[in-house]
């Protein structure tokens, strides 16, 4: 049975390592640049936990790190989906491939959105790998008709 909770200050090494875990799969990167990107992410991660700027949810198998996901909070203008100007955006979620196909992605999704909804968020985003995307439909996503859409301005 997975042991989902919300992470705190003291899970930062464990966050740390979920989100290069999952970028090691996902989008490869050299052992420099994830060393780099890790010191950001610290840097952010003490932020955010203490703005209430981000949630990490992490799912365990006994002591073992079995699943996890990220949701970002975010204020923004009032509109007609967004009407109290709350905005999540869930990210990196993560099962470690022994996990996978125990519904532990569900697991800790399902967990981020009751968070968001106990912070009044309004809407949650993400984009979905196709690995993923039957999960997300499973617990409410659905696809929209704007596709995201990045300019890049500093690589």
């Amino acid at each position: 049975m997975l042991d989902v909770r919300l992470a705190t200050e003291d899970d930062i090494e464990t966050l740390v390592r979920l989100r290069r875990d999952f970028n090691d799969e996902w989008h490869p990167h050299t052992d420099e640049e994830q060393t780099f990107f890790a010191a950001q992410f610290r840097a952010y991660l003490k932020r955010g936990l203490d703005a209430g700027e981000f949630v990490g949810v992490l799912g365990f198998i006994g002591s073992e790190l079995a699943s996890g996901a990220f949701l970002l909070i975010d204020d923004y203008p009032a509109n007609c989906e967004i009407r109290h100007g709350r905005l999540g955006t869930l990210i990196n979620v993560y099962t470690y491939p022994a996990y996978r196909r125990h519904g532990y992605g569900q697991q800790v999704t399902t967990a981020a959105i009751a968070k968001g909804r106990e912070l009044g968020l309004d809407v949650i985003d993400l984009n979905a790998t196709e690995m993923g995307r039957g999960v997300y439909e499973q617990v409410g996503f659905e696809l929209r008709e704007n596709v995201p859409m990045r300019l890049v301005l500093n690589n």
